[in-house]
């Protein structure tokens, strides 16, 4: 399936034309749209990548950066239960795959456009998946596609999973003769992009200004169900100390939110930034004193934002969730868990970090070295080009 050399002068065609499949065009760059995207980033001059994703719903306010791999971004005409109505997706990978663009398909999931792709391709397509969550609290939509999922598992080559605790803690990876399919493969953080990005001075001077020396928490994620910012709102009327919250990101349960915000009386202690740009939001890294990623459900896999935030050296408080959130949070040593949805446990969590100086310090160390050298881009990158190679 190697291509023919190309006549002298001509560009190069790389060997690895991997076609990856996922569910939105970044920017916002949620957790699967900041994996794909660092890691197409990353492949850049050792192989042709092109990402086949839906637009956005609404357009993003922040400009779409130029990009080193081909983008062919599908209409949306809406979303149900967080799958974009995109039917052009995949006539478009049919095409990219029979006019040879093309050579390997790699599904991100749960996405069922991405299932129904692997289901499309001919049976000398190498077909990898990147298993990033199981569909979790949506039994009438698993009821619909959960055949259609299970087909894909069957049909692809390889299932990627970036933590042992993705495989372990997954009720829909348990099928037949799927364990000689699975394959663990470091997941990659673009720690070099954060470095290099410069804080926002606005941005810096407004939260200065807003803070007057008082902690600061700051959470990064999509206002949806399973990211638990409701419980982490009412945590905050809790608490002791005068720890104040900046919150990143948008999503359909924003304004609601708003309105337990001020329901709570808490207008003057939380901030919402909205979606914001890499320079806004590295200013929000370097200005908070800890990070909460206080989501519910398994639907969270791993935690990208509480990543990038450690890589800052920001102490971390999660909850348990048994998979891969807690493989990087590491419990009493990079970070504080608590159960899911304890309003309570969760602001005791805060109030420790907020008044424990030592405990801080102690945890911001341990979690920039265990981030920074355990989640490479570049670890990433070579064993999935390694992957790539062995099935072509």
């Amino acid at each position: 399936m190697s291509a023919p050399a190309a006549p002298e002068g001509a560009p190069q065609v790389h060997a690895l034309r991997p076609l990856h499949v996922g569910k939105f065009v970044p920017p916002p760059f949620a957790g699967i749209e900041s994996h794909i995207d660092t890691l197409l980033r990353s492949m850049s001059g050792r192989a042709d990548a092109t990402l086949v994703a839906s637009e956005a719903a609404r357009p993003s306010p922040v400009p779409r950066e130029p990009t080193p791999y081909r983008l062919l971004a599908c209409r949306s005409y809406g979303t149900v239960a967080s799958v974009a109505l995109s039917p052009s997706l995949r006539r478009v990978v049919k095409r990219e795959l029979a006019e040879g663009r093309a050579n390997l398909l790699h599904v991100h999931a749960p996405n069922p456009w991405g299932d129904l792709a692997a289901l499309d391709s001919a049976r000398d397509t190498p077909v990898i998946m990147t298993w990033h969550s199981d569909v979790v609290r949506k039994p009438a939509l698993m009821a619909l596609y959960g055949g259609i999922q299970q087909r894909a598992l069957q049909r692809v080559d390889r299932v990627i999973v970036y933590t042992p605790k993705h495989y372990e803690s997954s009720q829909q990876l348990r099928v037949a003769n799927l364990a000689p399919k699975i394959v663990q493969l470091p997941m990659g953080i673009d720690f070099e992009r954060l470095d290099h990005t410069p804080a926002n001075p606005q941005t810096l001077a407004m939260i200065d200004q807003w803070a007057q020396g008082r902690p600061i928490l700051l959470s990064v994620g999509r206002h949806v169900y399973y990211k638990g910012y409701h419980h982490l709102i009412h945590a905050m009327a809790k608490l002791r100390s005068d720890t104040l919250l900046l919150l990143i990101g948008t999503g359909p349960l924003g304004a609601q939110l708003r309105r337990e915000v001020e329901a709570c009386g808490l207008g003057h202690r939380i901030k919402f930034l909205g979606e914001v740009d890499p320079s806004t939001h590295v200013a929000a890294l370097q200005r908070c004193d800890f990070f909460c990623l206080p989501s519910i459900e398994r639907s969270e896999a791993f935690g990208v934002a509480s990543a990038e935030a450690m890589s800052f050296g920001k102490p971390t408080i999660v909850c348990e969730l048994g998979n891969g959130v807690n493989f990087l949070n590491r419990a009493g040593e990079t970070s504080l868990v608590t159960p899911p949805r304890d309003e309570a446990a969760l602001a005791d969590a805060i109030d420790q970090l907020a008044t424990d100086t030592a405990l801080r310090q102690h945890m911001s160390a341990a979690a920039r070295q265990w981030v920074r050298t355990q989640f490479s881009v570049a670890a990433m990158r070579d064993a999935t080009l390694a992957l790539y190679k062995s099935l072509m």
